[in-house]
């Protein structure tokens, strides 16, 4: 991963392994495994609302959650994409973390739109 070991917006070290963290965090509360009570400090204004609105949109609870990817497209950014699976649903999502002088916190968060038709099967 291209992160930078440390970034100094954050004032001590964090890489991405930490920001992952914080996602399967999220994951777990959208897993219904974790309580939503401490999340609220781990993210940005706009990055709770973003969240709160991938929850409402989602359908159902959701069991198989995994980290498909991490990247850091600038040092004090790493963007995670998820996928969540119950065994008829799966979607992937997308979350953004930001380093801040507290640490990373979760800046945005999307639900990716799956393709318009299904696929066949033979």
């Amino acid at each position: 991963m291209a992160c930078a070991k440390r970034i100094e917006s954050a004032g001590d070290y964090r890489d991405v392994r930490t920001a992952a963290r914080y996602s399967e965090y999220f994951l777990h509360i959208l897993t219904g495994r974790k309580s939503v009570e401490g999340a609220r400090q781990l993210a940005t204004r706009p990055g709770w609302v973003a969240f709160a609105t991938v929850r409402r949109r989602l359908p159902a609870r959701f069991h198989n959650v995994s980290i498909r990817k991490a990247i850091c497209p600038r040092p004090d950014t790493a963007e995670i994409i998820a996928r969540l699976d119950n065994g008829r649903i799966a979607r992937t999502l997308t979350l953004t973390f930001q380093a801040t002088p507290r640490g990373w916190r979760l800046d945005h968060c999307d639900l990716l739109q799956p393709a318009s038709r299904p696929r066949r099967r033979i």
